[in-house]
């Protein structure tokens, strides 16, 4: 009896710890729901590479931008479904430059808002080693999290090439 009341809260524990968050992206590997793409101005769309249980974003030169956008469902032109993250309070990536000082913008975008770059970025300068970086929901201020389309995106801007990882995703309460 004992050995079943001991399951049953485990079970009831990791319940209401999977409750607790939404993986989007673990190691390499995007959840059920969520698809990928990547452009740039310039329409190349061979920088993205599945490499050490991760995704290396290998931005590549001479170019103005260049985008890595987790979406829900697969990327589509509007209309665009939208999902409800709206329980969540922070987005939470594990992400790390190629030799460090790489800059990146992470972002997320509401399945109304245009293609144009008008979201709201959060620009972050990587060292060279893992990093959890935590950004609450609040921060994409013209985000709508009860209708997210992009739910997490890494846009480059110049003409200098960067190489980034990324090996999780996720949105969680605390």
């Amino acid at each position: 009896m004992r050995r079943r009341l001991l399951i049953g809260s485990l079970v009831t524990v990791w319940i209401a710890l999977a409750q607790d968050a939404q993986e989007v992206l673990v190691g390499n590997k995007l959840n059920e729901g969520f698809d990928m793409g990547v452009d740039t101005d310039k329409k190349q769309t061979d920088w993205l590479k599945d490499v050490e249980n991760s995704f290396r974003l290998s931005y590549p030169a001479d170019q103005k931008w260049g985008a890595v956008f987790i979406t829900a469902g697969p990327p589509v032109d509007p209309p665009r479904p939208g999902l409800d993250l709206s329980k969540y309070k922070f987005l939470v990536v594990e992400m790390r430059g190629g030799v460090g000082g790489e800059k990146v913008y992470v972002g997320v975008k509401s399945n109304s808002q245009p293609d144009n770059g008008s979201e709201f970025k959060v620009e972050e300068t990587l060292g060279g080693e893992w990093r959890t970086y935590r950004y609450p929901l609040t921060r994409f201020v013209r985000a709508d999290p009860k209708k997210l389309y992009v739910v997490a995106e890494f846009v480059f801007a110049g003409a200098q090439a960067a190489t980034v990882y990324v090996r999780s995703v996720r949105y969680t309460v605390n």
